[in-house]
């Protein structure tokens, strides 16, 4: 399990790290904080791969220990990675730089302490050696000063992480990102679970008293017992930060994705609508330098414009036909439900259009549109959801044809009673 979890989880965080790497389409740039989100990614990917029996084993095989070394050093990295990645997320990028140059600072002083008195400490009396394994109150106070040097630069990176992830989740206005922030800052508490762990088991080892035994590395997630507090809590909290600060931004690409899926659709359901309407108002047409191709502008251009030729079109909505619509929907079944305004609007929009077409004079009393559309102001989806209905119901409907029949018969210079 323990191999299956360090090589799984960080090909993710790869995979992840190569979706923010890949050229852009169009020339458009990454985002500002792109940079720090591909560091976090790969800096936690090779800090969990640290982990892997594997990798330990070969590092353990130059001189005992060394893989705990190289596992902390590539978990206070990531941590600082995190840092600098909230940073950029939360500041100027001039700001972030200059706050995070501190940090960088206390980090290479941490790393430099941890490895001069790791090396200082002879291999016979480090963690695994049976004799501090046998005589745990003895142990080399460097392999103390190791620790005091791990802790303080995790537990601040971990505070940094846990006041910015949770002040900014009672801040961001989109659920996932909240959901995302406090999964992350709950991330920050096993991790600071972890350096408690290391905090109680120094003090121990100074007093004379074995709390958490040495012996054989990790088998599972928690034999030895030790293991929860030295390997899964911190397992828990890089796969809890990672995924809060990563899962967000990794569906907006996919969000973004559906959205213009949407628009595209939903152009396309306005086109009937829109042919005929612009075809005897040409007018309502608006006027562009350029041929825009965004979905997003084209879908807006088109309900505007469909908006637009239905409000030209007013002294042309007539009560008959607007009657013989209601008769036939309510027949159906279909009355007071949305689809059977969308039909009623529809037929009483493609007579409209058939008059305008055929010279017909206005109305004396044309009906009014649809209720609704105060409702729907300012918002572009609600008017494109009404419109893409009605259009629908306009190219499909036998009670829209048999309104445009209808029409069709009257005479052009005809009004309504």
């Amino acid at each position: 399990m323990i191999r299956l979890i360090t090589l799984g989880l960080p090909a993710l965080l790869v995979a992840a790290a190569l979706f923010w790497i890949r050229p852009r389409r169009n020339g458009q740039a990454r985002p500002a904080h792109s940079g720090s989100t591909i560091t976090m990614l790969l800096a936690w990917a090779v800090a969990i791969v640290g982990f892997h029996p594997g990798v330990q084993d070969a590092a353990d095989g130059v001189t005992r220990d060394l893989a705990k070394l190289v596992s902390n050093v590539l978990m206070l990295v990531a941590s600082v990675s995190v840092v600098s990645w909230l940073m950029a997320l939360n500041h100027e990028k001039t700001e972030a730089r200059r706050r995070l140059r501190p940090r960088l600072a206390v980090l290479a002083a941490a790393v430099t302490v941890m490895t001069a008195s790791f090396f200082a400490v002879p291999a016979d009396r480090r963690w695994s050696s049976e004799f501090t394994n046998t005589h745990w109150g003895q142990a080399p106070a460097l392999l103390h000063v190791y620790t005091l040097a791990y802790v303080l630069v995790m537990g601040h990176a971990t505070y940094d992480c846990l006041a910015q992830t949770w002040r900014r989740s009672s801040q961001s206005p989109w659920r996932v990102h909240r959901a995302g922030l406090r999964a992350a800052a709950i991330g920050c508490f096993f991790v600071l679970l972890y350096l408690a762990y290391k905090v109680v088991n120094a003090g121990a080892s100074i007093a004379g008293v074995e709390l958490f035994p040495g012996g054989p590395r990790c088998t599972s997630l928690v034999t030895p017992y030790r293991c929860a507090f030295s390997f899964t809590a911190p397992l828990v909290g890089v796969l809890l930060i990672t995924a809060g600060l990563t899962v967000p931004a990794l569906l907006w690409p996919a969000a973004k994705m559906l959205r213009r899926r949407w628009e595209r659709k939903t152009a396309q359901d306005l086109l009937p609508l829109w042919t005929d309407l612009t075809a005897v108002r040409p007018q309502v047409v608006l006027r562009a330098v350029v041929i825009e191709t965004d979905p997003d502008v084209v879908l807006h251009r088109r309900v505007v414009e469909v908006c637009d030729g239905i409000l030209d079109l007013d002294p042309y909505r007539s009560p008959a036909i607007e009657r013989l619509a209601t008769d036939a929907v309510a027949r159906r079944g279909q009355d007071g439900t949305p689809t059977g305004a969308a039909i009623i609007e529809a037929a009483v929009v493609a007579a409209a259009i058939e008059a305008a077409r055929s010279g017909a004079r206005p109305q004396q009393a044309p009906t009014r549109q649809a209720t609704g559309e105060s409702a729907r102001a300012g918002d572009l989806r609600a008017e494109a959801l009404w419109l893409r209905s009605v259009s629908q119901q306009y190219a499909t409907s036998d009670i829209v044809r048999t309104a445009v029949a209808v029409q069709r018969q009257a005479a052009p210079t005809a009004t309504a009673a």
